[in-house]
């Protein structure tokens, strides 16, 4: 058993690996994040064993010993690199977070430091709105509640220094629908009740979006934002971020480096982009010649005559500093010192801390600890010469050993942040946005007065295409005195369409004065990318969102609203709000490709006057699983299923019945009929548990469904998708209660080809020869007031008796009363006309039923019908008993 947790959707590796079980879903999720909350979206999505596990069931799912379980980001944000629904999509790409960065990501909205005195910018946000890469698009039916889906990454940026605005381009629904304004929220806040913090419009399938910027797919680089200590990238000018580790144990594999101890970790406030020296311990062994020369026996790598070579040991003072190679031959090195050779040095074996000095390593990827993922266990490297990459490089031999690991001189002098790639490989952009944050405000304190710097702090931000080796440069003034957070988006043309790569600095040294407030983090990186202008077939909505008091940047923002579907009614014509159960299902007959005449147009009709008699409707947006399953989903809400009757998709409803269909008896069956009772058991369920949503407060409710005698020891539990109502949630509920308690009687049979006749729920007679029960025979003769069978039949006494027959189309007709009469093959009853056939020479003879009234025959539902071979079907079937309607039109007290 493996669980495997990956940073990307994407064909990947896995970044983490765990061999857990015995525990759920849940549980080890919680195990390893103290931010986790139950609820219906996570960050994560969840695959056991090939199948995806919805949030939902993870409390109730448990990892077994041989279970393959993999955990992947799911984007819910932009923070978390949302990107498009496939098939709307203008561009895509990847989310790149560990398990514990993707479960504790926090808002760009960091309350450090002295900006706790001055007002936050409010974050824009909107969470619960997710993307769906590579799903279908989600289809509303009839009235319900939607969070609708990204179909571009949603595009943050400040529209002044104290605004942060967030521009979203979302999908409704496949299709039409009519959206109620009222019911257009943010959280739980009616939009109408935020003013101007909120504005949106929704355009119909195929409308010209053009008129919102929002419709500009802009993609958002998961390099460049929040950090465990900050919203954005720290930016530092002029002075040293942690300077490193000295003495530490290192893991060489490829081009990674690890610590090992389990409690040794490199500074947390080192970034990818920032660039590490290396120095490896190694013994060195000291000679000296007749001239005093110093010559060094080690490994030095490829540095050669000419590079410089930069040592360190304890335990020869001489030997720290930087020196030149004079002389190189194998393992044995000669030094120059300011020109001239080193020498002096006392002989023997010193341990010593070496690199070349032109050599540092660009820190491409984090690798954090698995058990406490906030710390950084290692880092996957390039490798610089002389400042250029070294793209020959293969990685290191390997193996384990101490070194020095410290900042770099280019890291701690220069202070970029980056490069990083602002748009995904195989793309360009010609415009870009940077966005910088301020946390504190900006200015120095003077008393009660914050008064501006006398230098003006500015940010150079350099771009140029991944490859060249030229950088382009803008450099932008920030100037305020304020407590306030401040926050700033600039936007670039490029000129050409390129893939550029973008670095950040300060230019002047962040102060270090208690009274400065002079933080600055760089926060967003973006990138426009080729743009659709218009959604076939789709309804979507633009919204943009100012971050103001109104709107809180907890989970609870999110976009949602009440529409009902428009759909074509079932016979036809132009499409209409509706809530029918058979105009959802004819829908996806005709999404199908299916044409009126393989869609049993009349039964849909027929049922959908009794749908709307009844008040019962489908109402729920399904975003996966097949069209069959939706029909089922549909149709259960009138209490009805989907069959294919001959080619043609039949809705089939069970519902009381009065008129029998086509008898099965000995006269037609090939064997014994069998029967089969099931009597109660002991852990059976005595109430049902009906899980809905209410379409009042669209929160999750249950009713519960018993008969009289149940004590709910055992509940069975069901999820009724589509009923919002709570009446009808338990009648449904009902139903299924009473058809547990009086269905206990299973049938099987085998015919030659009479069964063909019949269809999934066909309401049928069963006879076999049982003494007791109903007898069959054949019909020799009939009159106005009797009619003569083949067989005796016998009357028992103080009981009234019926008789029926099955018609040459192998239909019931009847039952009809009946009396003795003059002998044992004449039965006295009045059969109306057309009269059945008296011993046909070119057919099935006619078949005749009789019995008691109660017990001539057992009523039955055919439940499956299967060809056994050219001339065999076999049937079954279970009792009919109208004790299971008896609820259907009544409600719970």
């Amino acid at each position: 058993m493996t669980i495997k947790v990956f940073d990307t959707i994407m064909p990947a590796e896995p970044v983490e690996t765990y061999s857990d079980h015995g525990l759920t879903v849940e549980s080890w999720v919680k195990s390893h994040t103290d931010s986790y909350q139950r609820g219906s979206v996570q960050p994560l999505s969840c695959m056991v064993n090939g199948a995806i596990v919805k949030p939902m069931d993870w409390a109730d799912t448990v990892i077994g010993e041989r279970d393959a379980v993999e955990f992947r980001p799911v984007p819910l944000g932009a923070e978390l690199g949302v990107w498009a629904i496939a098939g709307i999509i203008a561009g895509s790409a990847a989310a790149a977070y560990s398990l514990y960065t993707v479960l504790t990501m926090d808002n760009p909205s960091y309350n450090g430091g002295q900006a706790a005195r001055g007002e936050k910018i409010e974050g824009a946000d909107a969470r619960a709105n997710t993307a769906r890469l590579g799903q279908g698009i989600p289809e509303l039916f009839g009235r319900y509640i939607r969070y609708p889906d990204y179909v571009n990454q949603p595009r943050r940026y400040y529209k002044d220094a104290r605004t942060q605005c967030l521009d979203l381009m979302l999908c409704i629904t496949s299709g039409e629908c009519l959206v109620e304004p009222a019911l257009i929220k943010l959280g739980d806040t009616p939009f109408d009740q935020l003013s101007t913090a909120v504005r949106y419009e929704i355009f119909e399938p195929g409308a010209s979006v053009t008129g919102w910027q929002n419709h500009e797919n802009w993609y958002t680089s998961s390099e460049v934002g929040g950090t465990s200590s900050s919203a954005g990238i720290r930016l530092y000018r002029g002075q040293s971020l942690s300077s490193g580790l000295s003495n530490v144990q290192l893991t060489y594999s490829g081009t990674e480096i690890r610590t090992t101890g389990a409690t040794v970790y490199f500074p947390g406030d080192w970034g990818t982009g920032d660039f590490i020296a290396i120095s490896q311990r190694q013994a060195v062994t000291v000679s000296v010649d007749s001239s005093d020369v110093v010559t060094l026996t080690g490994d030095w790598g490829d540095a050669d005559v000419g590079d410089q070579i930069r040592l360190r040991s304890t335990e020869l003072a001489e030997a720290n500093g930087v020196f030149l190679i004079d002389t190189k031959a194998g393992n044995d090195i000669t030094l120059l010192s300011d020109g001239s050779p080193v020498s002096g040095w006392m002989e023997g074996s010193y341990l010593m801390f070496t690199r070349r000095e032109d050599e540092e390593f660009q820190i491409d990827s984090i690798i954090y600890d698995t058990t406490y993922p906030e710390l950084v266990d290692g880092f996957s490297l390039s490798r610089y010469l002389n400042g250029a990459e070294d793209t020959a490089w293969a990685g290191f031999s390997g193996g384990t050993g101490y070194a020095d690991v410290l900042l770099s001189e280019r890291s701690e002098s220069e202070g970029w942040a980056g490069p990083f790639a602002a748009c995904p490989s195989g793309e360009t952009t010609t415009t870009i946005e940077v966005d910088f944050f301020l946390p504190q405000g900006q200015g120095y304190i003077d008393e009660d007065t914050v008064v501006s710097f006398d230098t003006k702090r500015q940010v150079e931000v350099q771009w140029r295409e991944i490859g060249a080796t030229t950088w382009n440069s803008q450099t932008y003034t920030i100037d305020n005195a304020t407590r306030d957070q401040l926050g700033f988006t600039y936007r670039l043309s490029l000129g050409s369409a390129i893939r550029p790569e973008v670095r950040v600095r300060r230019v002047q040294a962040e102060s270090n004065e208690i009274a400065d407030l002079d933080r600055i983090e760089w926060l967003g990186l973006k990138a426009r990318l080729p743009t659709v202008t218009s959604y076939a077939g789709v309804t979507t909505m633009a919204v943009t969102l100012e971050g103001t008091d109104q709107i809180g940047s907890q989970s609870n923002n999110q976009i949602n609203l009440v529409a009902t579907r428009k759909l074509s009614p079932v016979a036809g014509g132009a499409p209409a709000t509706t809530r029918s159960i058979a105009d959802a299902a004819t829908y996806v007959a005709r999404s199908l490709g299916y044409d009126d005449d393989q869609i049993n147009i009349s039964e849909l009709e027929r049922l959908d006057g009794i749908w709307q008699a009844r008040g019962d409707t489908f109402d729920f947006v399904i975003s996966d699983g097949t069209a069959l399953d939706a029909m089922k989903m549909m149709l259960r809400a009138g209490f009805a299923d989907v069959t294919l009757d001959n080619g043609i998709i039949t809705p089939v409803r069970d519902e009381p019945r009065t008129q029998l269909e086509d008898g099965y008896s000995p006269e037609n069956m090939t064997a014994p009929l069998r029967r089969q009772f099931s009597g109660k058991q002991p852990d059976e369920a005595d109430g049902v548990e009906v899980e809905y949503t209410n379409a009042d407060t669209w929160t999750t409710e249950t009713v519960m469904c018993t008969l009289p005698g149940d004590q709910q020891i055992k509940v069975d539990k069901i999820k009724l998708d589509g009923v919002t109502d709570r009446t009808r949630a338990w009648r449904i509920g009902m139903r299924r209660r009473r058809a547990q308690r009086y269905r206990r009687w299973m049938y099987s049979f085998n015919t030659e080809l009479d069964a063909l006749n019949s269809q999934y729920l066909s309401y049928v007679p069963l006879l076999d020869d049982i003494p007791g029960y109903g007898k069959v025979a054949i019909l020799e003769g009939i009159e106005a007031d009797r009619i003569t069978v083949s067989e005796p039949m016998e009357f028992e006494a103080g009981k009234s008796h019926v008789v029926a027959y099955r018609d040459e189309n192998g239909e019931t007709i009847g039952p009809f009363p009946c009396t003795q009469g003059p002998d044992e093959y004449t039965l006295l009853t009045e059969i109306p006309q057309p009269w059945p056939a008296v011993l046909p020479a070119d057919r099935e003879p006619t078949h005749v039923y009789f019995g008691t009234t109660e017990r001539w025959s057992f009523p039955a539902l055919i439940t499956g019908i299967s060809p056994q071979g050219p001339a065999s079907v076999g049937v079954e079937a279970v009792n009919y008993d109208p004790r299971v309607y008896a609820d259907d039109d009544n409600s719970p007290t």
